[in-house]
């Protein structure tokens, strides 16, 4: 039997153990865009903006951390997006290289990306952006109050057996 690991999307090597980040390039509604809306758009790593005929669509990637309770892996992270208003999203662009940027107050949001492992669907739980030093990428904070298994993985853990199907379920 081989030992598990994953092959990193960003240097393309094969590691050892179990992954502890998945997600996704884009937001849903990019990914669901027309090519004609995607020219009038734009996507980068960590920001999106698409303008759509009944308006304009603002979008930040965040990490939703989950914490592991009986492992050394201390969090095991969904990279998603999130959609913003156009007030949040001009004051994340005002203060986009502030230092003093992740003393900002919790901004609403809208989850925006589609986790395959979880039903009901991920996509619009509403949630809080955490927004944090430049070059650290945001903390996603789902709302505690509704009903939905990913919400309840963020505020109470998983195992490290959890970890280990998430893998079994994303990796190649």
């Amino acid at each position: 039997m081989t030992s598990p690991g994953w092959t990193c999307a960003t240097c393309g090597a094969r590691h050892d153990g179990l992954a502890t980040l998945f997600g996704s390039d884009a937001p849903l509604p990019w990914i669901l865009a027309t090519e004609a809306d995607r020219a009038n758009g734009e996507l980068n790593a960590d920001l999106c903006f698409l303008e759509l005929p009944d308006g304009q669509l603002f979008f930040i990637r965040g990490h939703l951390e989950i914490p592991v309770h009986d492992a050394d892996i201390d969090t095991f992270v969904w990279s998603v997006w999130v959609s913003l208003s156009e007030q949040n999203m001009r004051r994340q662009h005002e203060h986009w290289d502030d230092p003093a940027r992740a003393g900002l107050e919790p901004m609403f949001a809208w989850l925006m990306t589609a986790l395959p492992v979880y039903e009901p669907t991920t996509t619009s739980l509403p949630a809080r952006l955490h927004t944090r030093a430049p070059g650290v990428t945001p903390r996603i904070e789902l709302d505690p109050s509704v009903d939905h298994p990913l919400v309840h993985e963020q505020h109470h853990g998983i195992s490290l057996h959890r970890v280990a199907e998430l893998n079994a379920m994303l990796s190649e």
